[in-house]
């Protein structure tokens, strides 16, 4: 008997790789396509006085951008992590330039709190943002420029930090958007200067210890609103009018379906055996 060639084996594979993706995808459905979004990093936060356990030695960043036909240049630098506390973009154009200017300097470095602030606590380095011309006076940049700040706060579980800037000696919030990734914030600014994460009250510290414990079933007070929430609230038992998933339905059918592709793949199988014997027997001829 011919054995099959390498053609019609690998017809066979991917329609039987095909069949079972079908069955599966009758098996446990999804929603949706998946989505890979890599490993998520959780790198220790790296402080500039660091409390016990945790990391010292932050750094900055630092830059010196030429201009662009007489405009502000892409300016975009970071700190230097895997991902960095502190960071700047500018998009070429957005800036306003102070008359006479050349080029321009962009520096982030971490600074020692100039104050607490009111409500919260600092989560993290305040870090000093400055872009200056090379005479050091400050450049600004109008809101509809769009010119954004990132911050990381030491917390990585933070999800309501507010990115706060301190001005006229205190701290000033922001209005303030999730980045993508945990504890990760940003702002839109229209100036530069001393940049920190705000976190509430009775989250992470900045020393990087935690708030008070609080016992399971305790009145605590929800982020924001100061209203008492009790504690874990457990799941809701299924309702009893609640259908069960028609199982056996879901079987059978991943079963026709792998019987269905089974049998197309021994035809198509069938049906390339045929047409290479043909092809064989026409060279004989010849």
């Amino acid at each position: 008997m011919r054995r099959p060639s390498r053609r019609l084996i690998a017809i066979a594979c991917l329609v039987l790789g095909l069949g079972v993706g079908a069955a599966a995808q009758v098996v446990a459905p999804l929603p949706g396509p998946p989505l890979y979004d890599g490993v998520p990093l959780d790198e220790p936060y790296v402080y500039l006085a660091p409390p016990p356990g945790a990391s010292g030695g932050a750094q900055g960043a630092s830059a010196t951008l030429a201009l662009e036909n007489g405009t502000s240049p892409l300016v975009a630098i970071a700190t230097p992590e895997t991902v960095p506390q502190a960071q700047i973009f500018a998009a070429p154009g957005s800036l306003t330039l102070p008359p006479g200017t050349t080029s321009l300097s962009a520096s982030i470095t971490p600074v020692p709190p100039p104050g607490e602030p009111a409500e919260g606590h600092i989560s993290g380095n305040v870090y000093r943002l400055s872009v200056t011309n090379q005479a050091g006076v400050a450049v600004t940049a109008p809101a509809a420029a769009q010119v954004s700040v990132v911050m990381r706060a030491a917390d990585s579980q933070l999800i309501n930090g507010v990115v706060a800037r301190f001005a006229n000696g205190s701290w000033q919030p922001l209005e303030t958007a999730p980045a993508g990734l945990g504890g990760t914030f940003l702002t839109v600014v229209t100036e530069f200067g001393d940049f920190a994460v705000l976190a509430p009250s009775g989250g992470t510290g900045e020393s990087g210890s935690p708030g008070a414990p609080t016992e399971p079933g305790a009145p605590t007070e929800s982020a924001g609103t100061g209203a008492p929430t009790t504690g874990p609230t457990p799941a809701p038992s299924p309702s009893p009018t609640s259908e069960a998933p028609p199982t056996i339905d879901i079987v059978a059918a991943a079963g026709l379906a792998i019987i269905v592709v089974l049998a197309i793949a021994a035809y198509a199988v069938r049906r390339a055996s045929r047409r290479e014997a043909q092809a064989d027997a026409r060279r004989r001829r010849r």
